[in-house]
């Protein structure tokens, strides 16, 4: 067999690829041309909804897909991120989303537009897909279970206050215990000098009391730096702990404004593919 039989041979295969291939790239270039939304996302992934999706789509695996649009997704991805984004703002007001850091394709997903709102998710343009934080939907589930006036952290918070409540009250003695110190100086330096004070004679057993009493004021005053040091990091504890149970609050109040519960709405967001297609036909 010459090389040219050989050629005659592989070549109608090779031309039906390069066709199907040039022909679901003019598929793509046709739909965004025309601002078909729906038919761009079904042209990405010919596989997720089963209607309406071109044969010649269906005949260009996944992997070639991605191959074709490689080093142009992030163009695709700006195209289709304003009308995704006011769609997922507008059914999920009270979702704020901003752009990932040199990552086109995904957003990252807000709970709230408050200070220091909380990720819950990040969609990607591409796929209309949500990877959700379970940690964020469990803690929410569990603060909806509980009842009026409690907490997650309401027993840390307690016994964080319990604890503070101690420190404060030894540095506030702080004070007391100077002056006491003062007063055993004044007392031990009248017995060096061998003078008539408080104890009328200066005696041993006198001294070695109020030394030993000295020595562990002295020591109790040292633990003052430690003690402001931990005081501060209790401190700091208590108002985190308190901080995440009032984000949880409010997280949990503009999600039950929408929804019946928690797992109602983290549903919604697992099937924004579907009801964004919905809504594009």
């Amino acid at each position: 067999m010459t090389i040219q039989d050989t050629q005659t041979i592989l070549q109608p295969e090779l031309v039906n690829q390069l066709e199907r291939k040039i022909s679901y790239l003019r598929d793509l270039q046709s739909a965004i041309k025309n601002n078909q939304i729906s038919q761009v996302y079904q042209l990405l992934d010919p596989h997720k909804l089963n209607d309406n999706v071109k044969k010649i789509s269906s005949e260009v695996s996944m992997v070639q897909l991605e191959y074709l649009i490689a080093d142009i997704k992030k163009d695709i991805a700006a195209f289709l991120a304003p009308e995704l984004i006011n769609y997922v703002v507008t059914n999920f007001n009270f979702l704020t989303l901003a752009p990932v850091a040199e990552d086109a394709t995904n957003y990252n997903v807000y709970l709230g537009d408050w200070w220091d709102h909380r990720q819950v998710g990040t969609l990607n343009v591409l796929s209309v897909m949500m990877t959700s934080d379970d940690t964020i939907f469990s803690e929410l589930i569990e603060t909806a279970k509980l009842p009026e006036g409690k907490t997650i952290n309401a027993t840390k918070i307690q016994e964080l206050r319990e604890v503070i409540t101690g420190l404060e009250s030894f540095l506030a003695d702080n004070t007391k215990r100077s002056l006491e110190l003062q007063v055993i100086e004044d007392q031990l330096s009248e017995i060096s000098a061998n003078k008539s004070g408080l104890f009328g004679r200066s005696d041993k057993v006198t001294r070695e009391a109020l030394e030993k009493k000295q020595e562990l004021l002295i020591a109790t005053q040292k633990r003052v730096p430690e003690v402001e040091e931990k005081l501060s990091k209790q401190q700091e504890d208590l108002l985190t702990f308190e901080k995440e149970d009032a984000l949880r609050q409010l997280e949990l109040q503009a999600i039950l404004a929408h929804y019946v519960d928690v797992p109602e709405f983290s549903a919604a967001l697992q099937n924004i593919y579907v009801s964004y297609m919905t809504k594009l036909d």
